[in-house]
């Protein structure tokens, strides 16, 4: 099982791959730069070939980036869009340096403007950045987050990303990203058998569930369907432990990297969540959900 944590790369990121380890932690997620934005840090000398050897040594695969919070592609002010549009090709570029397959997106928040128009500038952004990248990209991809729909975020449902992915060409380079927060926020039932069926059909009808590539794994402080954005230790929210157990024996789940976003004290905690989260799949087996109708 690939388990990781979303954990701080301030330093550099051959320490940051060596706190995960020491967590027995075998995937880590990072934030490309500041969360709330800013300039990126360059890459010290050798940095890139050190990570990668050092995650070599610590089986630690893969390493999930994390575009700032900031970054608002479905903005209405220029100076914010341009920035989101650098500040996306930068990180790709930073995901190739570091061979980090996967660089997750929020797609962005309109505003008030309506979800269409969101969608159209989505799309514009994606296709400019995509474009330009395209021939240094080798490999890594840009996963879409699915949002709780707080407030006017865009992307919160299936057909939505689905609208993002047709007005890109269903571009290979980009997939999806689900939270399963989010998506219980959102008024997906994932704590159910059923509800969690339903909500992988929704995919696969919509999108297809080859294109999700990581899993952030979190509780819900907020009841089903409150379109509130607030995480949870793992089994100390609304969601429970049954449902985050149903979650990571998923057939169609099982074998993708879960990345833990919890509100933990101590980084310390983070280990004892992953230990948690193991636990659950190795104890889950009688209580896995049926897999998506072909």
């Amino acid at each position: 099982m690939r388990i990781g944590a979303h954990l701080s790369s301030s330093g550099d990121f051959v320490a940051a791959a060596k706190n995960a380890a020491a967590l027995s932690l075998n995937c880590v997620q990072h934030f490309t730069r500041n969360p709330r934005g800013g300039r990126q840090r360059e890459l010290r000398d050798e940095e890139p070939h050190r990570h990668r050897a050092a995650r070599e040594e610590m089986d630690l695969d893969p390493v999930v980036m994390h575009t700032p919070y900031t970054v608002n592609l479905a903005s209405t002010k220029p100076r914010v869009v341009q920035f989101a549009r650098r500040c996306v090709a930068e990180d790709l570029s930073l995901c190739v340096a570091l061979a980090a397959p996967y660089l997750v997106l929020h797609p962005g928040s309109h505003g008030g403007q309506g979800p269409e128009r969101a969608a159209k500038r989505i799309i514009e952004g994606l296709h400019e950045v995509m474009e330009a990248i395209e021939p240094s990209r080798r490999g890594s991809m840009l996963l879409l987050e699915m949002m709780a729909g707080q407030g006017n975020e865009y992307g919160s449902t299936p057909k939505e990303l689905a609208t993002i992915l047709d007005g890109l060409g269903w571009h290979p380079g980009v997939g999806l990203c689900i939270d399963t927060c989010h998506s219980f926020a959102r008024g997906y039932p994932l704590h159910t058998a059923d509800g969690l069926d339903a909500y992988l059909e929704s995919i696969e009808d919509t999108i297809g569930v080859d294109r999700i590539h990581v899993v952030h794994l979190n509780d819900s402080k907020q009841p089903l369907n409150s379109r509130r954005d607030r995480h949870a230790l793992v089994g100390e929210g609304e969601i429970g432990l049954e449902g985050i157990e149903r979650i990571v024996n998923h057939p169609t789940l099982r074998a993708l990297p879960f990345i833990l976003e919890v509100p933990v004290d101590h980084p310390s905690e983070y280990g004892e969540q992953a230990r948690l989260v193991r636990s659950l799949r190795e104890s889950g087996s009688t209580k896995t959900s049926r897999a998506p109708r072909d």
